[in-house]
């Protein structure tokens, strides 16, 4: 009797054994790939984020206006010897219209180690 419960406790562990190491293989789900978001920046615009202007120097024609939008998590401000922005929170802008050619370094009046130039041609 002990030999009929040993074999049938083994054959019964034996296909434990077997049920667990068996898997079924399912198809990976297809999901749609969300469309690309394209970030539009003007050819005459500068981004103000992670504590630099980007680009740093931009090259314009006369009469051109630039954008600066500020996209950090901090207020920054633009602060040049002809033109100057009040303090721009996350998401706001400034434009100034540059009508005579030169070149206008700037800085952010917050933080004075941003810099930036602006070449008027």
């Amino acid at each position: 009797m002990k030999k009929i419960l040993f074999a049938v406790s083994a054959l019964g562990f034996l296909i434990l054994l077997a049920g667990c190491g068996y898997q079924t293989q399912t198809q990976p789900k297809q999901t749609k790939s969300p469309a690309p978001v394209e970030n539009k920046v003007s050819a005459n615009s500068v981004t103000i984020q992670n504590f630099a202007f980007s680009p740093a120097e931009l090259k314009i024609k006369v009469g051109t206006t630039v954008t600066w939008t500020n996209n950090d998590s901090v207020s920054h401000s633009i602060k040049s010897a002809a033109f100057n922005s009040a303090v721009l929170a996350n998401g706001d802008s400034f434009q100034f219209k540059l009508d005579k050619a030169g070149i206008y370094d700037y800085q952010c009046g917050i933080h004075p180690s941003m810099q930036g130039k602006i070449i008027v041609e």
